[in-house]
């Protein structure tokens, strides 16, 4: 049997996110929620039907809810990585939630405070079958414990994924 995943049928109601900045992270009620800054750059987009449904927007809010369990025991976890170097190594690191949650925001504020640039939104991709959702943050060399990270990746199990466009 051949089955096909056909990659313009999943939907995913990201928008113009991509490259939109993040502001701010907050996790109450085991709910983790990740809001951008969003812009509409009309030469970045062919396709005038999605333009048109997201163009009016500002911000956006990624909330998803977690288990109270995986995140104690860190089945949800943040992934920060740095580039890879000439001897074709990296470093890794991983956070649990509330550690993500704190770092980020301090790191926020502080790159909002010296005309940093901010995080930006880079993707997410889902794993229905796992309910298992990725969403791919670039830090921009994140000076955290020594290493400069450049991306982050937040790996939650959960059951949905809001988008909230304002």
């Amino acid at each position: 049997m051949t089955e096909k995943l056909i990659m313009k049928d999943m939907n995913i109601p990201d928008g113009i996110l991509h490259d939109s900045k993040l502001y701010s992270v907050s996790l109450e009620n085991n709910e983790l929620t990740l809001s951008f800054e969003t812009y509409y750059y009309p030469d970045d987009y062919t396709t005038t039907e999605f333009v048109e449904k997201y163009k009016d927007f500002t911000k956006c809010h990624i909330k998803c809810k977690l288990n109270a369990d995986n995140v104690k025991y860190r089945f949800d976890n943040a992934l920060i990585e740095t580039g890879i170097n000439k001897k074709n190594k990296y470093e890794g690191c991983i956070l649990s939630i509330p550690e993500f949650v704190d770092t980020a925001n301090e790191e926020i504020k502080k790159r909002k405070e010296k005309g940093y640039h901010s995080w930006e939104y880079i993707d997410t991709a889902v794993t229905p079958n796992i309910r298992s959702v990725l969403i791919e943050l670039s830090t921009y060399g994140w000076k955290y414990k020594r290493n400069n990270f450049r991306t982050c990746s937040l790996r939650l199990f959960t059951e949905e994924v809001e988008f909230i466009w304002e």
